[in-house]
């Protein structure tokens, strides 16, 4: 065996990991075992080597890249992957929590992680604090794919239908404190299920609380199904409509993957928008003809039909808070609300970028 088992290291989502020594590349590794008593479970190592072939087409700096599987000599399964030296999300947690600067980032990378995966059409499933590493450089590394399964199926009698088979369809598989309202259904899941999770990860980092932790395992999954989550008063406001997007109970009703990153990606850039603690909304009076207009031209987007507003008035009338107004509608239906700043040159007359 070129592989040399040097210590433990933990537990991973199917059994025992060790830290060993790849004799002929001379690197470390992480070794992967199925627990003993599944070793002789040819169903349960035909997920393992899906979990191979599923993870080793993954290529992204930010999640943990797998090498191949074998046996060792005495017959025993493993997967041999990059060992990544640091704590896990869930460790960090139980220690201290992030800065809201640190705990976006750690957002923003597992999104980037997971649009990955979803983009080859796998699917976590497992996603979890537990299962995702912090290495000694700080970043992120999304691991055990071992629950990852193939959305998309070809036809009947390939590998694809065979792998279906494995993961046994409408099987509950998961973290039950994780896992989606579709995926405790026992439905069919897609990368929508993983942005729940995602949302349940968000918010603890952000603020150590998770939104449907119960007593119980059990209460906690029926929280998950029809309580509305708890905590979100603690999150900046600016993260708030993100957050109850992500945790929505419906499927639909969660963000894309592109809102999900360019947000988190602007509030990386801005820290300073994280400083606002949450507050309750505003109540937005006056101008009711002007918002009506906006917010018609908004819907018009939904035609494709695009267009451009001008706002003009005196200073202090309230443009500004007009125009927040309506981005926060566009926001709160679907849509990509992006805004900027031009440096207000004294004297310029108005409109001057336009023109």
């Amino acid at each position: 065996m070129r592989y040399r088992i040097l210590e433990p290291i933990g537990k991973g989502g199917m059994g025992e990991v060790f830290l060993a020594e790849d004799t002929e590349l001379e690197r470390s590794v992480a070794l992967k075992f199925l627990p003993e008593a599944l070793q002789s479970d040819a169903t349960a190592l035909a997920r393992l080597r899906r979990e191979a072939k599923s993870a080793a087409a993954l290529d992204h700096p930010y999640i943990c890249k797998v090498y191949e599987t074998g046996e060792t000599e005495d017959g025993r399964a493993f997967i041999a992957m990059e060992y990544v030296e640091g704590e896990t999300l869930a460790s960090r947690l139980e220690r201290e929590r992030p800065s809201l600067i640190d705990a976006l980032r750690i957002g923003l990378e597992v999104a980037e992680a997971l649009e990955k995966a979803h983009a080859r059409s796998i699917v976590h499933r497992d996603l979890k604090p537990g299962n995702v590493m912090l290495g000694r450089d700080g970043h992120v590394k999304v691991m055990d794919f071992g629950l990852a399964k193939q959305v998309e199926f070809a036809t009947a009698d390939s590998e694809a239908e065979t792998i279906e088979g494995v993961s046994r369809r409408g099987h509950i598989v998961g973290a039950p404190g994780y896992m989606s309202p579709e995926q405790l259904r026992g439905e069919k899941v897609d990368g929508r299920s993983d942005l729940f999770a995602f949302g349940i990860v968000l918010q603890e980092i952000l603020t150590g609380t998770h939104p449907f932790r119960r007593n119980s395992g059990a209460e906690t999954m029926a929280a998950i199904l029809k309580d509305s989550p708890h905590g979100s008063e603690a999150l900046p406001a600016v993260i708030q409509p993100l957050v109850e997007q992500l945790l929505s109970k419906n499927a639909d009703g969660r963000p894309s993957h592109e809102h999900t990153r360019s947000e988190l990606r602007r509030l990386v850039a801005r820290p300073k928008l994280l400083e606002a603690g949450a507050t309750p909304e505003r109540i937005f009076v006056g101008r009711e003809s002007e918002v009506v207009e906006l917010r018609q031209l908004v819907e018009g987007l939904r035609a494709g039909k695009g267009s451009l507003a001008l706002v003009g008035g005196e200073p202090g009338v309230g443009k500004t808070r007009l125009c927040e107004e309506i981005l926060a509608f566009a926001s709160k239906e679907g849509f990509l609300a992006l805004q900027g700043h031009c440096y207000e040159i004294e004297g310029a007359q108005p409109y001057l970028p336009w023109i």
